[in-house]
């Protein structure tokens, strides 16, 4: 009869590779947190697996293509996972939605996203952080995903602090978006970039 230790370690070993999964996960097997904590441990010891977090792991994907090594996974991607487990909605905000944008070159080392769960922050072991601030709902209404990181972005950036690069891009953002199609959305916006936002309609 298989040990509870083996149990876990064999739910590990059939992880597809590239699978980011969390040990609270592990604990629906009904073995003692206790005893999936020293077998995380040990396949982590062992380089079977990598912990990226406080319950955060991953099971490694390396490039035999190229010769890269281990692809790591994003930290979005590690927020879109995490949102998955906790069965709530998450969206980019901040230097992140002016990242995604072309709004900002810069990448940021740390990433915010606004959520529609708890707030928390998370420290990931690579020293770079996760944060989940709560939000209203209507923050998850906007029927244009643009329109939406456009607003999230430009409240980071300041009324007053918007570069003509920057309006060179909401332009050809917009370009391809009728102003029918953003009237539901201008309801959910800030006054200023509301006004904003129809300077490129006028």
């Amino acid at each position: 009869m298989p040990t509870q230790s083996s149990i876990i370690s064999k739910q590990i070993s059939r992880l597809e590779a590239g699978t980011v999964f969390f040990s609270s996960v592990l604990s629906d097997t009904g073995v003692k947190s206790s005893l999936i904590q020293k077998v995380l441990e040990r396949e982590t010891n062992a380089g079977r697996i990598m912990r990226l977090g406080q319950g955060i792991y991953y099971m490694p994907k390396v490039d035999d293509v190229y010769g890269l090594g281990i692809i790591y996974p994003s930290l979005e991607e590690i927020a879109r996972r995490l949102a998955e487990r906790d069965k709530v909605r998450i969206e980019p905000t901040g230097a992140n939605a002016a990242n995604l944008l072309g709004l900002s070159t810069q990448v940021p080392m740390n990433l915010c996203f606004l959520t529609d769960g708890s707030s928390k922050e998370i420290k990931m072991s690579n020293g770079r952080t996760l944060k989940f601030i709560h939000a209203p709902l209507k923050n998850f209404t906007f029927t244009n995903r643009t329109l939406m990181l456009i607003t999230f972005a430009l409240k980071e950036i300041g009324k007053d602090n918007i570069l003509s690069e920057q309006t060179d891009r909401i332009r050809k953002l917009l370009a391809n978006i009728p102003l029918e199609q953003t009237k539901v959305d201008l309801k959910l916006m800030p006054a200023w970039i509301r006004n904003y936002i129809l300077t490129f309609y006028d």
